[in-house]
């Protein structure tokens, strides 16, 4: 008998990271890998800690999942970027813009398209002002 339930479309899930302040290790980050800003359960273990991540204010999600404030102290103050991979773009500029004079700017055009789609790529990294949390692709709403 077949299942009539209907299986997950992995093509609409975007994956979001949460960065929190490490328990044991002042200064440095834990990171963990969520299916989506609504994937938010109120703790995390840290691997080769005996404690627990704490998260006390999954109040501060809106309902299409960005961020009023931080999930992990509740601070308003939540600061936006882009984390945004130098190396390529540098290296297509320089590729297109080296033999512009010569091309009459048709190198340039070429690579104008993969540099703008290298940069809007790019996960947009929430972080909090007050305990320095990071929160990755919380800042959209959910994609269809």
């Amino acid at each position: 008998m077949a299942s009539s339930a209907k299986s997950i479309n992995e093509r609409v899930i975007r994956w979001s990271e949460m960065r929190l302040p490490h328990p044991s290790r002042p200064g440095s980050l834990a990171t963990w890998e969520l299916d989506g800003p609504f994937a938010v359960r109120p703790y995390y273990r840290v691997e080769g800690e005996e404690g627990v991540v704490r998260i006390d204010h999954l109040d501060q999600r809106r309902d299409d999942g960005t961020l009023a404030g931080c999930l992990y102290c509740g601070a308003q103050e939540l600061s936006r970027r882009a984390e945004v991979r130098w190396g390529p773009i540098v290296l297509l500029a320089i590729l297109g813009l080296a033999p512009a004079y010569w091309t009459f700017g048709l190198t340039a055009l070429l690579v104008a398209y993969p540099i703008w789609f290298l940069w809007s790529s790019a996960p947009r990294v929430e972080t909090c002002r007050h305990c320095g949390s990071e929160f990755v692709n919380f800042c959209e709403g959910p994609r269809p």
